[in-house]
């Protein structure tokens, strides 16, 4: 085999393989939260997410759930190369016990990345990427 047909063959490969990923997120499963589209949500912990016109990301939580820390990655790639908090941490803590009333939107965030990541007691409840980032994959 040539190195030009290799050359082909791996780069239709690569491209077949992010158009399925932009397909999965095109999907009728997909949930839109503004400017973002829902990778994973756990519907028995994140009852809504709501994104407001500056782009600061709220969550709703089941109440059975509201008690319990949230730990929150960002990065511009998906679940890699992850950047600082502003308080220069690379994890940021919502913590357990805030007293959060049920059925308010709480735990909000800014953030300028592609991809954020929501865990609870070490599980993915929550992943979000910027849709626009979902669309330049296609």
């Amino acid at each position: 085999m040539s190195f030009n047909l290799r050359t082909i063959l791996l780069a239709t490969f690569v491209l077949f393989s992010t158009g399925a990923i932009a397909r999965a997120a095109d999907s009728a499963d997909s949930e839109i939260f503004g400017p973002y589209t829902a990778l994973v949500r756990d519907g028995d912990i994140v009852k809504n997410v709501k994104v407001n016109e500056n782009g600061r990301i709220y969550l709703l939580l089941n109440s059975d759930h509201k008690d319990k820390e949230i730990i929150l990655k960002n990065s511009n790639y998906n679940k890699l190369g992850y950047r600082n908090w502003f308080n220069g941490e690379l994890q940021l803590v919502s913590p357990a016990n805030q007293g959060k009333a049920p059925n308010e939107y709480t735990d909000w965030v800014d953030t300028t990345a592609n991809y954020i990541e929501y865990y609870m007691e070490g599980q993915l409840i929550l992943h979000l990427a910027k849709t626009e980032v979902l669309a330049s994959s296609k």
